[in-house]
């Protein structure tokens, strides 16, 4: 059965896919209570552990698990620019999430004709531990970015599996973590935040991939490393050398669509955006997240000819926007900002007035 369903991948060009019946992840509790205590999860996660460690929360009749990873950002060159926003590479075209499922979909109807079988298919969204489930499945091994790296293909790849109630025979599970990494260190250092610990594992509230998605408040000293990220944050990635031939193939596509027109997106609206970046997996957040990034970036790339157009942010009504508008504003001209600020506290609420005069002492210091 196992090799059937291997001869069905290589038909369908799937360059990764492994085999797992390892169902229970209760061995991984103790690190997640270890990461609450210590505050390192966030409101991404699903916070409710019990429906993360068992693959039969999702899917009762589960016995085997097919996983795949699926190759991309081949040739890709992070792309400078000193006047635009920028995009994860994992952000090109098409939703990742809708291509995945399609091959998967796809996999599990030519399984089914060989075997008949019930199966689910899980892409990103489920609250099961995709990443685990990929390393058990022998996709490849976590690096200390926390990232699954494959030996060949690196670490740029789309996740995703197939639980089936097919009961595949002769699979080499593995809970243990093989270091992959060994001595290098390379995304240690490079990690804009300091995100990534010496010992391997993440804090993701530091982690300028999650910034860009949070909708919660963005502490003042992690904001100047966001750079000009609209979405996501490719730097662990681009450094690794596992991912030096993924980075180095010949490719066809069009990495500038990776980058925003600052100025476009601080004037959507809501249709509009989703008219030109809808069909982007990095558009879930929504249009006011991209914007709020979008206004950091400007400050971050020191673009002083948009300070009129970020001040007129300041009368927008939403509190996020204002917040980030009058950060963005102190980097771009703090004289000339401070005397608006000033000018402004009277008209604001608490939550503006705290953070305009917590700016303003910024400033003095």
């Amino acid at each position: 059965m196992k090799q059937v369903i291997l001869d069905i991948a290589k038909e369908m060009d799937i360059e990764n896919i492994g085999f797992t019946n390892i169902l229970n992840y209760d061995y991984l509790e103790p690190l997640f209570n270890k990461r609450s205590e210590k505050n390192y999860n966030n409101e991404l996660e699903e916070s409710d552990i019990k429906k993360r460690i068992d693959a039969r929360n999702i899917f009762p009749k589960c016995k085997s698990i097919i996983a795949v990873g699926i190759t991309y950002a081949k040739g890709y060159k992070k792309i400078r620019t000193l006047d635009k926003g920028l995009l994860s590479v994992v952000s090109l075209g098409d939703d990742y999430h809708i291509k995945v499922k399609k091959i998967l979909n796809a996999l599990g109807q030519k399984i089914n004709e060989k075997f008949k079988n019930e199966y689910v298919i899980c892409v990103d969204t489920s609250p099961l531990i995709d990443r685990e489930i990929c390393k058990n499945a022998g996709i490849g091994n976590y690096g200390k970015n926390s990232m699954i790296i494959n030996d060949i293909h690196g670490s740029f790849m789309y996740l995703g599996y197939i639980l089936t109630d097919l009961e595949i025979e002769n699979i080499n599970n593995s809970c243990e973590n093989n270091d992959i990494c060994k001595d290098c260190n390379i995304c240690i250092k490079s990690c804009p935040n300091n995100a990534i610990f010496n010992d391997g594992g993440i804090n993701t509230k530091r982690c300028v991939s999650y910034l860009t998605q949070t909708k919660l408040y963005i502490p003042l000293e992690y904001r100047s490393n966001m750079k000009n990220q609209i979405y996501g944050c490719d730097i662990c990635q681009l450094v690794c050398p596992k991912n030096k031939k993924v980075l180095s193939m010949n490719s066809d596509s069009d990495y500038e669509k990776l980058l925003v027109d600052l100025d476009e997106l601080l004037a959507m609206k809501n249709s509009e955006f989703n008219e030109k970046y809808g069909y982007m997996s990095g558009s879930w957040r929504g249009k006011n997240i991209w914007k709020r990034n979008s206004i950091i970036s400007i400050a971050n790339l020191d673009i002083k000819t948009m300070f009129e157009k970020v001040q007129n942010e300041l009368k927008n009504p939403s509190e996020m926007i204002k917040i980030y508008s009058a950060w963005s504003l102190m980097k771009l001209n703090k004289q000339k900002a401070s005397e608006i600020l000033h000018s402004n506290l009277k008209y604001e609420n608490d939550i503006i007035i705290n953070e305009y005069k917590k700016l303003l002492e910024v400033d003095k210091l």
